[in-house]
């Protein structure tokens, strides 16, 4: 019985539990009545129909409540900077562009850099990174329905176009990069003492799940990034690297 049920039963005081906790059993009177308060809440039998399909718009035709909608509003839709493909516009140093991952014509899309926070996508011209990474077609790996366009996109490239995957500098951001469905080079800091002094044990600590995982796959030639990180112990973040003005390198995975 999930935290859902739980609470329906606590707080509607329906249902008997049965089989240890693992069950809630409605009389067909607490079955209707259920029925009712659903219906009148979102406007439709839950018992007979599944949750309607489409967007919070299209649900909201049938639905008091648009929320229930199983696409969420980023579902679909990547969000973009650099080297937009045809026939997108050009845009200047810091704007960037969300766009349908269906709109996208990326046949002719030769390099893609991948970024994991917000604000350092936003700060990318910022950062001192090869010169070669320049004309990138440059990609928020984001959360929720922005993280599976940009997973999406990623497995739609074509063949030869290079992926570089730019991420925290810890066991969660190499997991990220090892994680996605195209990742040729990642992108690393050039560690110094001043970098490695930013760094945040706790935070490497707290990364043990991630940590596990990446001993239990192959990391090619990453692998010796992975044992740099367990030497060194410490998370550095994006954020510091651009603070303190870190050289970025290139490491090809194969």
């Amino acid at each position: 019985m999930n935290a859902t049920w739980q609470r329906i039963h606590r707080d509607l005081e329906v249902g008997e539990v049965r089989e240890n906790g693992k069950l809630l059993h409605f009389s067909a009177r607490e079955r209707d009545a259920l029925r009712q308060l659903a219906e009148q809440s979102w406007g439709f039998d839950l018992l007979v129909e599944a949750v309607p399909p489409g967007s919070r718009a299209q649900v909201a035709a049938i639905s008091r409540d648009e929320k229930i909608a199983r696409q969420r509003p980023d579902d679909g839709f990547v969000l973009l900077k650099g080297r937009l493909p045809a026939p997108l516009p050009a845009l200047p140093p810091g704007l960037s562009l969300r766009v349908p991952l269906e709109s996208l014509d990326l046949s002719a899309t030769a390099q893609v850099l991948v970024i994991e926070n917000l604000d350092s996508f936003d700060d990318w011209e910022r950062y001192r990174a090869p010169a070669r990474l320049t004309d990138s077609l440059v990609l928020y790996r984001g959360h929720g329905g922005l993280a599976r366009g940009a997973r999406r996109l990623l497995a739609t490239l074509p063949e030869r176009c290079e992926v570089t995957v730019f991420a925290d500098y810890d066991p969660a951001g190499l997991s990220i990069a090892a994680s996605l469905p195209r990742a040729d080079t990642l992108l690393a800091p050039e560690l110094d003492e001043r970098l490695l002094e930013k760094g945040s044990r706790e935070h490497f600590a707290r990364q043990s799940r991630q940590s596990a995982h990446l001993e239990g796959i192959g990391l090619d030639d990453w692998q010796g990034v992975w044992e740099e990180m367990k030497a060194h112990q410490v998370s550095i973040k994006q954020q510091h690297m651009l603070a303190l003005g870190t050289v970025l390198r290139q490491v090809p995975r194969r």
